[in-house]
This record gives C-alpha cells, structure tokens and sequence, in this order.
C-alpha cells in the first residue's frame, strides 16, 4: 500500500512538471511567433517606405506618412491573416515578402492611401511607369 501511494504521488508530480513545462513551451512559442512577426513587419514596412522613397522622391512627411500607411495596412486584418500563413523562417528569411508585396501594391486601401500622400507630379510619374511597364 505505502509503495502504491508513492507511486501515485510521483505520477502526479511527473504530470503536472509535464502541464507546466507545455504551458511553458506554449509562452515560448506566442511570444517568438510575435516576435519574428513584428520584426517582419517593422523591416518589411521600412523596405517599402525606401523603394516608394526611390521611385517617387518621397520628402521626409511623405516619407513618414507612407511608413504609417504601410504599418497600418500591415496590421489590418487581411494582411495578419496573409502573414500569419507563413512560418516564422519564412517570414524572417524573406520568402515571403514578395507575396506580401503584391498583396499590398494591389491593396485598394492601400493605392488609395498612397494617392492621397501623393503630389500630382509623382501621380503622373506613377501613370507613365505603368505605361511604360
């Protein structure tokens, strides 16, 4: 009896050091899927804000609010959904930025945005390089 009882009590200790090591593992995991999706977007985000800056000589406030519009489309529903369909090596090597990207130049919100930070000027650019494309 005396042995059955000790071992009961070492089944329970091994089940719940089990619990909290998952519970454990399942903190780890959340917290570095956060992590490397955040780091994608804040990279992701500043990658764009350079290529918008290159193509159409963004001033420092086009700049600025293009970076918001980019943060902002990014956190929107549609795109953590898009993100979140990648795995976090995917997301942190690069893989899938190129998705990404389509998604969001083909964005209506997005185009929209863009339209309203905009100058005239760097409308008819835009204009003449699709054309030209």
């Amino acid at each position: 009896m005396k042995k059955l009882i000790i071992l009961f009590v070492t089944l329970a200790v091994f089940s719940v050091e089990a619990q909290s090591l998952k519970t454990m593992t399942d903190k780890v995991e959340k917290t570095t899927g956060s992590a490397d999706q955040s780091s994608f977007l804040d990279k992701f985000a500043g990658d764009q804000v350079k290529k918008l800056t290159k193509k159409f000589n963004l001033s420092e406030k086009q700049q600025s609010q293009a970076s918001e519009l980019v943060v902002s489309q990014l956190k929107s529903d549609k795109f953590k959904k898009l993100i979140g369909s990648f795995s976090p090596a995917q997301l942190l090597s690069g893989g899938a930025k190129e998705d990404v990207s389509k998604a969001l130049k083909n964005d209506e919100s997005f185009k929209s945005g863009m339209s309203d930070i905009l100058t005239d000027e760097q409308k008819s650019k835009a204009k003449e390089t699709k054309t030209k494309m």
